[in-house]
């Protein structure tokens, strides 16, 4: 059987269209360990995810690395990413670098980080570098870890103007990673990030018509290279097909109702796709929900001191849900975007 590439996360429409912002602002890395939640069982979409060296407490099961890879979330999948040299066979920082940390990163949780850090270890030396350039890999690695931590603290603080977040998301990198590995790891999305302020800017300005603020996106967007207009125009139009599954959401329509909606402006291929992605959503909120209901029994259970009550909860993520989704459903219950929520 082929192996297969590391799978993103695919529940939720909602996320795709939050996902530039999102992924710059908070961290890429899974959190170990649910921390106190709140006592409404609401759960929302991402917006920041803690993330912490070690587990919170060792009730909840660690897996052996090599067993956690074999049997774990990644199981079937190959390692994503490389290794690059440069000048004199040193290390050259890439996003094919990043990848290949953030692969093995997506293990925390199922392993500790010591754990990781072993696997990526044996990685490297199977690919038979030479061994001051596995020595600078794990450096890197162990810079890019301890900037995740710091990034994690920094995304829950929120209050700040987006301006001044990215701002200070930039300067942070920049301190812990330096100038060559920032600009390595995150200098592509930086002419996204800015076009997404320049946009919001024009979008927040209420003495505008809705004509003049068309006019300057339109001005902003042809400035763009070909290939960000042409994302910007699928995002367009997943756009409006978020918009119409949310009022077909609120009328109850029934399925062939939905599929004829769909298909009049996507086709039949468009609107047969999203009945399947219906279906996934459904699946995907009746998980949501079972946990949530799961979670407001442990936290009404006086029988429970503060600790146990910790260990009961992130038993239960760990039960739930798979490795991947862990880190959805967390960031789920730190965040707020609106579209996918337990009642």
């Amino acid at each position: 059987m082929k192996p297969r590439r590391h799978p993103g996360l695919i529940p939720g429409a909602a996320l795709v269209c939050a996902g530039l912002l999102i992924g710059y602002l908070r961290p890429s890395l899974p959190p170990t360990a649910i921390r106190s939640q709140p006592a409404a069982a609401t759960i929302t979409a991402p917006a920041a995810t803690a993330f912490t060296a070690e587990p919170v407490s060792a009730a909840v099961h660690v897996r052996d690395p090599e067993r956690a890879l074999r049997e774990g979330s990644l199981r079937g999948t190959v390692a994503d990413g490389g290794v690059s040299t440069g000048f004199g066979g040193h290390l050259k920082p890439d996003m094919a670098l990043r990848r290949l940390f953030d692969y093995y990163l997506t293990l925390l949780g199922e392993t500790d980080l010591r754990g990781i850090r072993q696997l990526l270890h044996e990685d490297l030396l199977h690919r038979h570098l030479d061994e001051p350039l596995v020595e600078e890999v794990m450096q890197t690695f162990d810079r890019y870890v301890r900037y995740q931590q710091a990034a994690a603290e920094l995304a829950n603080q929120p209050g700040l103007p987006l301006a001044a977040q990215f701002a200070r998301v930039d300067a942070l990198r920049r301190q812990m990673l330096g100038d060559t590995l920032a600009e390595a790891f995150y200098g592509a999305g930086q002419v996204s990030q800015q076009q997404l302020l320049q946009r919001l800017a024009i979008d927040t300005k209420h003495n505008l018509s809705g004509t003049e603020k068309a006019r300057q996106l339109q001005t902003l967007d042809a400035a763009l290279p070909a290939a960000e207009r042409e994302a910007h125009a699928q995002a367009s139009v997943g756009e409006l097909v978020q918009q119409q599954t949310a009022v077909l959401d609120e009328t109850h329509a029934d399925p062939a109702t939905r599929y004829a909606e769909r298909a009049q402006p996507w086709g039949d291929a468009a609107a047969a796709r999203l009945a399947q992605l219906d279906q996934r959503r459904a699946q995907w909120q009746a998980r949501l929900d079972a946990y949530a209901q799961r979670s407001r029994r442990i936290r009404a259970n006086d029988a429970l001191d503060a600790q146990q009550r910790q260990v009961a909860l992130q038993q239960l993520l760990h039960d739930s849900f798979h490795g991947p989704e862990r880190i959805q459903v967390q960031a789920m219950q730190y965040g707020t975007l609106p579209g996918t929520t337990v009642q």
